[in-house]
């Protein structure tokens, strides 16, 4: 005989009683017949899990961290700037060249020893009086030029700039916009 067949031939055992097993007290003859219920006490609570994260409030910060203190004071800095009355605008000292003056827009003048080195050239041209810098950023130097002459100005200077190359590139009534390269540049190899 296989022992599947050992298996089902067994003869079925009587209703074993598992809770006197496990620590549970045996009822009693004694006690209420099983037909009649005890009343039933609520359901225990659940165990609380102990592999879950551990519960902890929030410390508090005693000492505000930077970024609390930099929003603080960018808060209390727009709240003044709100209740003072805003000024006006600063005129701009720029204005239209009056009589007799011309604005020369230079380029390209990489560094400000070639800026005033042209500067120095051009108070040699003839009929060139006064200069006035307006700016000079990224290698375009803006300067006010005071020019009395029969010629225009973009003629004289196409003539000469003492040890400049010029080459207008615009020009209106107001303004003249010019290239200069000087003659050690075109000299360099490269």
């Amino acid at each position: 005989m296989a022992k599947d067949d050992k298996k089902k031939k067994k003869p079925s055992e009587d209703v074993v009683d598992l809770a006197a097993r496990i620590g549970a007290r045996q009822s009693s003859p004694n006690t209420t017949p099983p037909d009649v219920a005890p009343p039933q006490a609520p359901p225990p609570p659940p165990p609380t899990r102990l592999d879950g994260p551990i519960p902890s409030a929030p410390k508090p910060r005693l000492v505000p961290a930077k970024e609390d203190r930099l929003q603080g004071a960018m808060i209390q800095k727009a709240l003044v700037e709100e209740d003072q009355k805003p000024e006006p605008a600063i005129p701009s000292p720029r204005a239209a060249p009056g009589p007799g003056e011309i604005d020369l827009v230079v380029t390209p003048l990489p560094t400000p020893d070639d800026w005033h080195r042209f500067e120095l050239a051009l108070r040699k041209v003839r009929g060139v009086g006064q200069l006035r810098t307006e700016y000079y950023r990224h290698g375009v130097l803006k300067v006010r030029v005071s020019y009395q002459g029969a010629d225009r100005l973009a003629a004289v200077l196409r003539a000469g700039v003492p040890g400049y190359r010029v080459r207008v590139i615009g020009e209106d009534r107001a303004t003249l916009q010019i290239l200069v390269t000087s003659e050690g540049d075109e000299r360099r190899p490269g």
